[in-house]
């Protein structure tokens, strides 16, 4: 297991509207290196911290969870609850507000180059043997064993929200916080 990139070393940005800050683990030309065979991705984990637009990302399909609380997005005029373990996935063009936030809150964040489809997307699994596809369904089988985990908890060599690139013989349980989002 190697740390490639370690959210409490990274300075965040605040967010033009101001309702929050977003840490960048992994930009869109730093993932061509880690993936050469997916679509260039970029993550991060934002903060929120108050009700608002989410910016316009026309070309980029969007995975986003929740990790700390439940919050209510509206997308294209539909609200739609998100919360630890309930991903949302919508396309970057679409208007999307947070309308309900009980609590400051993170959020991972997974944004997936759309145009470049001659290459399969990295996905986000919530589970160790389950891949979740862009259409929200599950596909089990060995192709879902995750190349990198986002670390959900400290653990004995990682703090929260770092981002580990998994070795051959690097496990990810059922109950392993560590593993609780993995990519593949």
């Amino acid at each position: 297991m190697e740390i490639i990139a370690s959210f409490a070393d990274i300075v965040p940005v605040p967010w033009a509207n101001g309702a929050g800050e977003t840490t960048e683990l992994v930009s869109l030309d730093a993932s061509t290196a880690l993936t050469p065979d997916r679509r260039s991705w970029r993550l991060s984990i934002a903060r929120l911290e108050r009700t608002g637009p989410f910016s316009s990302l026309p070309g980029l399909d969007r995975t986003f969870l929740p990790t700390d609380a439940e919050v209510v997005l509206d997308i294209a005029g539909t609200a739609h609850r998100a919360g630890p373990g309930s991903p949302l996935r919508f396309s970057g063009s679409d208007a999307v507000a947070l309308t309900d936030l009980a609590a400051p809150t993170f959020a991972v964040n997974l944004m997936v180059v759309t145009d470049e489809a001659t290459l399969p997307p990295l996905t986000m699994m919530l589970e160790p043997t389950t891949i979740l596809d862009p259409t929200g369904t599950a596909e089990p089988g060995e192709s879902a064993r995750p190349r990198f985990a986002l670390a959900l908890t400290d653990g004995p060599h990682w703090r929260r929200f770092d981002l580990l690139r998994l070795g051959d013989d690097d496990a990810m349980g059922p109950g392993d916080r560590l593993g609780g989002i993995g990519f593949a």
